[in-house]
């Protein structure tokens, strides 16, 4: 039948998607990786998700055998594996009974003894995936023709457009167990470089949204580390795990990486995820002859508007005359507490509707939308701030709701891992619970912070940051200037503090700490700071919102008429301490995986030397090392007046704090700082700009693009911020705001 006759059929797909020129160019297939690709071969076309292969977990050429999805089989039939090979690991060859001369049998002949003890740690269970890739295959139909629209769009490999059936099998709702979410599969942290994440709107969870962002951050990848291979496994692995691949391997040869990468997180997974894309890319090629011909799911044809007020999900669903689980299903990047009534559909949101579903020209249909039905306003947020002794449960049940949903009003991923000072939502249904007034509610609006405790009775020497404070709050509470807050604890910047950290109130003892400059003090140029872009201020509040609010009670307290569930006395509500914020392992793993598209290295090497990065100063190392920096002066022999440079190495003392610690708190800084901007801003585009005479870098990232300096580094990591020459191209990121009116309600 020809391609022309059908609709979307797999032939017209297979016709528009490959081109072995460019897929032998880009995606390079080394013959060391050809056993792994076999192996994900079969797992996408021999065995279905009923089924399965145990294998050796290092070396896929070794299949020991199909078994049934039962998990006690699964156990058995690995443990009869497990014994044989530690049998012939023992140097067995004669007498060998069937399992053990059949598991011989699929090893080289020369194999040792050791490569067979080391395998018998090594058998793991592969589920098939057969059934799940047809049908994303036949869910691609729906995806593919904007996919590759986007990808042509931005000068990509067109193979790209498979990659989702490595991800969720093209499923836009599909949710991981370490929280990535949507067809793409962004992590919180990531997808916020290139979307709106927040408790109303989940970019992520868009697949038109999403595919632009996913080829946004391949593109990063790609101009980071130079290689679609590399660039690939950064999708799954990081950009800054990849980069720490290719300086600890000393190669930026995928074959070289997966063979010698022993980073703790490199794991199966990242191995094999660039072996697997390029087996789906063959199966896809051959999908006609292995399942034959598949009708694909038709494009959805949208109306596309953008809102110009707020408005009830509900309101708008009666407007355009469809049901409101049609609207949700059009439109899954809001969230459940839009659904529910909690929040209004934002202003400036773009909405999709069907075009099959409507009956009549939009702007007749909106234009119904009664004026005291299309509010200038987001519904404000009912808040509680978290306090010593607290634990979700609790809060719960306090708050007569469930773990579960508030766990989902504020993205939680672990239960047991709130931390003091943390602003959580609590459910718009609260105030109907509990009597709270309108006024209560709206009090928690506009991005509450939780207002300073009380003073003790006399001068205070120190006060710990908590999560909302800011510079100048603490320093009118203490009355002190914020200079002079700034002074005494070494900070270069009234935004670089973070929770937990702990502020001198005395006056400055040691010198103001310098921010890093990008060249030599003796350079020609003349040396400029290197500093983060401030958010622009927001607008201000329109009258009708300043009417609603008012100061919430301090932390840990709830707003007057919340009370507590009935048989919930005040000591069990605080019954669990949340102090503990994990091992220094544990909260380590978590930075670098917020930080993961961050190539920037924030590593101790052996000699205790660090590459200096930008928004850092020397008081920075000096608090993070509980040093001064005049120690750190004298160690690396450093006048008192030189500043520290981008790029280069300084040598550090780990006599107070161990490395893992000032790792931690390095990378606590940065996660921090990138956490703030990409909740106010979101990577647009990129622009390559080329350096013309008497032009300022940082001048340029400040004033022209309004990028701090360690974002525009990201992009250019191997730029020598100190040699930039006439002609030389700079990649600078266009920045957006995420939420263009400024209200944090929206």
């Amino acid at each position: 039948m020809p391609c022309s006759t059908l609709r979307r059929t797999l032939c017209l797909l297979l016709l528009s998607l490959f081109s072995l020129g460019a897929l032998a160019q880009d995606l390079p297939r080394p013959a060391a990786l050809e056993p792994a690709i076999r192996f994900w071969t079969r797992v996408y076309t021999e065995v279905d998700t009923d089924s399965g292969f145990l294998h050796d977990a290092n070396n896929l050429a070794i299949v020991y055998q199909r078994v049934d999805y039962d998990r006690p089989e699964i156990e058995r039939q690995r443990t009869r594996i497990q014994d044989a090979l530690k049998a012939l690991g023992s140097g067995k060859r004669d007498g060998l009974n069937y399992l053990e001369q059949q598991v011989l049998d699929l090893w080289p002949a020369d194999v040792s003894n050791e490569t067979l003890r080391t395998a018998a740690n090594n058998v793991r269970f592969q589920l098939g995936q057969s059934d799940r890739f047809v049908e994303g295959l036949i869910r691609s139909g729906a995806y593919r023709e904007h996919i590759e629209s986007v990808i042509r769009g931005k000068h990509l490999p067109i193979e790209l457009a498979a990659l989702p059936h490595v991800e969720s099998s093209f499923h836009p709702g599909a949710y991981s167990s370490v929280a990535a979410a949507g067809m793409w599969q962004f992590m919180r942290a990531t997808g916020q470089r290139f979307m709106r994440i927040d408790h109303i709107v989940d970019e992520r969870m868009d697949p038109y949204t999403a595919t632009y962002a996913a080829m946004s951050l391949l593109e990063y990848n790609y101009r980071i580390l130079g290689t679609w291979p590399l660039a690939l496994t950064a999708y799954n692995h990081g950009t800054g795990g990849m980069s720490r691949a290719v300086r600890e391997t000393g190669s930026d040869r995928i074959e070289d990486i997966i063979a010698n990468y022993k980073g703790p997180s490199f794991g199966f997974a990242s191995r094999n995820f660039y072996p697997q894309f390029l087996a789906v890319l063959d199966v896809e090629r051959q999908a006609q002859t292995l399942f034959g011909v598949l009708q694909l799911d038709p494009s959805p044809q949208y109306v596309e508007f953008e809102l110009d007020a707020f408005v009830e999900a509900q309101t708008l669903a009666d407007a355009l005359g469809v049901t409101l689980e049609h609207l949700q299903f059009d439109n899954p990047a809001l969230r459940p507490i839009v659904w529910e009534g909690g929040k209004r559909i934002p202003k400036g949101f773009v909405v999709k509707v069907q075009k099959s579903q409507l009956h009549g020209a939009v702007e007749t249909l909106l234009a119904a939308i009664p004026g005291s039905e299309r509010y200038p306003i987001q519904t404000p947020d009912i808040a509680y701030v978290v306090q010593k002794g607290d634990s979700l449960s609790a809060i719960a049940r306090r708050f007569k709701t469930s773990v579960a949903q508030l766990a989902s009003l504020n993205q939680i991923r672990d239960a047991g891992r709130i931390s003091i000072g943390q602003r959580l939502l609590l459910p718009q249904d609260t105030a109907a619970t509990t009597g709270q007034s309108s006024a209560q509610i709206a009090a928690a609006a506009r991005g509450y912070v939780a207002p300073l405790p009380s003073a003790a009775p006399g001068k205070a020497d120190s006060y710990t940051v908590r999560r909302g404070d800011t510079l100048s709050r603490i320093a009118n509470r203490f009355g002190m200037s914020e200079r002079s807050l700034l002074q005494a604890n070494n900070i270069d910047h009234p935004d670089r503090i973070y929770p937990g950290q702990t502020l001198s109130l005395n006056a400055p003892t040691t010198e103001p700490a310098q921010p890093v400059v990008y060249v030599e003090p003796e350079s020609s140029a003349a040396p400029e700071p290197l500093v983060a872009i401030e958010p622009e201020p927001a607008p201000e509040q329109p009258q009708a919102e300043l009417a609603l609010l008012e100061e919430l009670p301090p932390p840990g307290e709830q707003s007057e008429g919340l009370e507590l569930a009935d048989g919930i006395s005040e000591e069990e509500a605080f019954a669990v301490a949340l102090e503990d914020a994990g091992t220094l392992e544990e909260q380590n793993a978590e930075a670098l995986a917020d930080l993961a598209a961050d190539p920037s290295d924030y590593s101790v090497a052996a000699d205790s030397s660090i590459e200096i990065q930008a928004s850092e100063t020397l008081g920075h190392y000096a608090e993070w090392l509980e040093l001064s920096s005049a120690d750190l002066r004298r160690l690396n022999n450093m006048r008192s007046s030189a500043p520290v440079v981008l790029g280069k190495r300084l040598t550090l003392d780990f006599s107070k704090v161990s490395v893992a610690q000032f790792e931690l708190r390095r990378r606590q800084f940065h996660q921090q700082e990138q956490q703030e901007f990409f909740r106010q801003y979101r990577i647009q585009n990129v622009d390559e700009y080329k350096v013309l005479a008497n032009d300022n870098i940082a001048n340029l990232a400040r004033r022209k693009y309004a990028v701090p300096m360690w974002l525009l580094r990201q992009y250019n990591p191997d730029l020598n911020f100190r040699q930039v020459q006439i002609g030389q191209t700079v990649v600078f990121p266009v920045v957006e705001p995420v939420q263009p009116e400024g209200n944090p309600g929206v």
